[in-house]
């Protein structure tokens, strides 16, 4: 503890001699990393890896020579304080900068080169540059598509502050669905549903660093995160049902499954607002200690009859789940908030009006 309090002074004096770092320039994954390991779920050396991307990118301006990953224990506190906006960016940065430098923290080389090459693809988009890394793409057709994809707010949008979160009018949250993109690898619940899996596959593995993906609001959680909404994973809901409470306003992004626990949080907050259709769908239960989650109720199971596994009288999934193009979007009020008429995965990349009233729909009342 004197360690953490000595670097957090010393990191306090020394923040304006260290490099400057421009805010929001670190690429989602690595955040996600950086608090998944900070809360014991992946390893040193997938946070290492995310550390050696930085130096690689030139956002840290240090050398790695090291054929060995040494991390203090304590660090994973900084992480921690920087993944829940306790710490910027910047110092989270000239942190890692100077431990670097001192050589108090290093990590070996893990990053190839032609792995994350970028390669952009964003036309003509007015708010965000896109791009993806070399290693995400896969061949349809002989046409390269992208399974993950990056993006960086650009400087110059004119009205800005119309999208962009403001705390002083705000307290909200988006909720991060890694059940649900847990559920979505294979094998798992979908390999079941195929029938090419026995009941099995109905129990699968809690993926904390793996990319999120379409079905797990990938795009919606890294633009909202650009933006500066504080994000909070349905994991954190689940072992404290009451943090919830603490947020004027919640968003809720395609979480699909979630536990009993979940959605009671969920559904008894004043304010929610219900960015996809099919959220709050199936039961699952989640054990921590063997990091897996498990399909209790909904989704044709246990029984064919049995749809929402709530029996959820707000169920939106039919028909607007199915709905990707948005072309007439809109919010609709319920007892409990809002819900959107349509999938917006894609729409909220390129729709300034959209990304405007999801910031309306959660402003202090």
């Amino acid at each position: 503890m004197k360690i953490l309090l000595l670097f957090f002074t010393m990191l306090f004096c020394l923040g304006c001699a260290l490099t400057t770092h421009a805010e929001e320039s670190v690429p989602f994954w690595i955040k996600n990393n950086a608090m998944w390991w900070s809360a014991d779920k992946i390893s040193d050396g997938e946070f290492a890896h995310g550390v050696d991307w930085l130096i690689f990118d030139g956002l840290l301006n240090v050398s790695s020579s090291v054929s060995e990953n040494e991390i203090p224990f304590w660090f994973k506190n900084t992480a921690d304080y920087w993944t829940h906006n306790l710490i910027s960016e910047t110092e989270f940065l000239n942190a890692l900068e100077y431990l670097l430098e001192e050589n108090l923290l290093t990590v070996k080389r893990s990053v190839s080169l032609p792995d994350y090459q970028k390669h952009q693809f964003s036309g003509n988009n007015e708010f965000f540059t896109i791009y993806a890394y070399e290693k995400d793409f896969y061949f349809e057709n002989n046409n390269p598509i992208p399974k993950d994809i990056q993006f960086l707010l650009k400087s110059d949008i004119e009205h800005i502050e119309d999208i962009l979160y403001d705390s002083r009018k705000q307290n909200s949250a988006v909720v991060m669905p890694i059940f649900t993109s847990s559920a979505y690898w294979e094998p798992g619940f979908y390999t079941f549903y195929r029938n090419e899996c026995s009941a099995e596959c109905l129990t699968t593995k809690i993926e904390y660093s793996k990319f999120l993906g379409y079905s797990g609001s990938s795009n919606a959680v890294k633009i909202l995160s650009l933006l500066g909404y504080p994000l909070i994973a349905d994991i954190d809901i689940d072992k404290d049902p009451n943090l919830l409470d603490t947020f004027d306003s919640v968003i809720l992004l395609h979480n699909e499954y979630v536990t009993q626990k979940e959605f009671e949080s969920i559904t008894n907050h004043p304010n929610v607002l219900y960015l996809y259709p099919n959220a709050l769908y199936a039961e699952i239960e989640a054990n921590y200690d063997e990091n897996i989650i498990t399909l209790i109720r909904g989704h044709s199971y246990p029984e064919k009859h049995i749809d929402n596994g709530f029996d959820w009288e707000f169920d939106n999934t039919r028909p607007y789940e199915f709905d990707t193009e948005c072309l007439d979007w809109n919010f609709y009020s319920i007892p409990n908030g809002h819900m959107l008429n349509c999938f917006p995965e894609n729409l909220i990349i390129d729709d300034f009006e959209f990304l405007k009233e999801i910031k309306n729909l959660t402003l202090k009342k």
